[in-house]
């Protein structure tokens, strides 16, 4: 690896980590910092951050990472600033959340900004049993869980590529988008072996990729296309990122209502909950979507990924103050214009005689004041001419029409 120093703000330098793999794309800092590691003999990410002056455990710092550690983490890994942040979910501000601060994220504000499948004020006490009781939530950042795609894992050339994606510890995608299947929860060694929970821990024993509803690849597309271009096409046209995950998280909120307290609007729910062939399930009740358990979670993801669906066709009308955002756009007839018609007054015929007595006129203009218009002139009138005679006769012609030939034939 390149030793070279690593620029630092305010015209400080730090020398790069000897060994220093590169980030892999949408990869999380806690697996980037294992991955350096299982370069050294006998070192742990603890070790690698001992004189940081770090008061939290390196998983933590996926979550949230102060400004002057991800600074000395960009130096030392010999990255842009940017790019580590990105590693982390202060990247993702302000499209997936408004800050890392639970401080400035306020739960009602971020989950019933918007109402979609529900009138905004049916069974408004229901939704507050569900506001967190903990001072340090989050939108989406439940705690951290790794999760990984057992056919993405075995396309990889080298364990040394093992790595744990951001995106995929945090309940925002359910999916993966390369091979359409489930993500499954494992215990992960980035840079050495991942174990998948469902199989017994140490084995090598492969789990086979689990495939997921259209519905669900669609809305996970969705999803990532607002993190990577800030922006989603909906029905009506393009939205912000921004309102995307927030309408997103007011759908989950919604299919996770019981059906005792939405009133005629529980036809819609039995409908979306019928489509997944799911049970909603109990513990959506009363605990936040971020609380509760990853096989939890993915059910309900799907959900609302079908709810979103069939309001978008049609299937079922949806009773929110904002469900024209998923409806799509109507027809607008465009007016064609009146058709053009054919004048009643017939074009004037063109006089050939008149346009050719035009033509030599100019000709013969242009001949009297340039000597090579008078040469092509002559050249072209000289080829009509069979006898001395006829070519005197053009030559008298110039004269008359006061065109000089400055040698004249003989």
């Amino acid at each position: 690896m390149n030793a070279r120093l690593a620029a630092m703000p305010g015209d400080a330098y730090v020398r790069p980590w000897p060994l220093h793999p590169p980030p892999l794309p949408g990869e999380a800092l806690s697996s980037w910092l294992a991955r350096i590691c299982e370069l050294y003999p006998n070192i742990s990410p603890a070790d690698l951050l001992a004189d940081l002056d770090i008061d939290c455990a390196v998983e933590d710092l996926d979550r949230y990472t102060p400004e002057p550690i991800l600074v000395a983490l960009a130096g030392r890994g010999a990255v842009p600033v940017e790019r580590v942040r990105m590693m982390t979910l202060a990247g993702w501000t302000p499209f997936l959340l408004d800050s890392t601060d639970p401080a400035d994220c306020d739960f009602d504000t971020y989950v019933h900004q918007f109402s979609i499948l529900l009138p905004a004020d049916l069974a408004r006490e229901d939704r507050r049993r569900r506001t967190p009781t903990s001072e340090a939530w989050l939108p989406w950042a439940s705690t951290p869980r790794s999760r990984a795609c057992p056919a993405c894992l075995d396309s990889l050339e080298s364990t040394a590529d093992i790595n744990m994606t951001l995106l995929h510890q945090y309940p925002v995608l359910s999916s993966c988008l390369d091979h359409r299947c489930r993500l499954e929860p494992c215990s992960a060694f980035p840079g050495h072996a991942i174990f998948w929970d469902q199989v017994r821990f140490g084995s090598d024993e492969r789990v086979s990729p689990v495939p997921v509803p259209s519905a669900v690849t669609d809305l996970d597309r969705r999803s990532t296309e607002a993190l990577t271009t800030g922006w989603v096409e909906l029905g009506p046209g393009r939205v912000h990122a921004a309102v995307w995950f927030r309408l997103l998280r007011t759908v989950v909120d919604e299919v996770s209502s019981p059906l005792v307290r939405t009133g005629r609007w529980a036809t819609r729910l039995v409908a979306i909950w019928r489509a997944a062939g799911r049970s909603r399930p109990l513990r959506t009740a009363w605990v936040p979507f971020e609380d509760l358990h990853w096989d939890e979670q993915a059910t309900v993801l799907e959900a609302a990924a079908i709810g979103i669906a069939l309001v978008e066709s049609g299937e079922i009308d949806a009773g929110g103050a904002h469900a024209s955002l998923l409806s799509p756009r109507p027809y607008e007839p465009v007016d064609p214009g009146t058709a053009p018609t054919r004048s009643s007054y017939p074009a004037p015929e063109r006089d050939l005689w008149a346009d050719a007595h035009a033509a030599a006129e100019a000709a013969i203009a242009a001949a009297r004041v340039d000597p090579a218009s008078a040469r092509s002139l002559y050249n072209f009138l000289r080829w009509g001419c069979r006898t001395a005679a006829e070519l005197d006769e053009t030559v008298q012609l110039f004269l008359d029409h006061g065109i000089p030939l400055q040698h004249p034939p003989t």
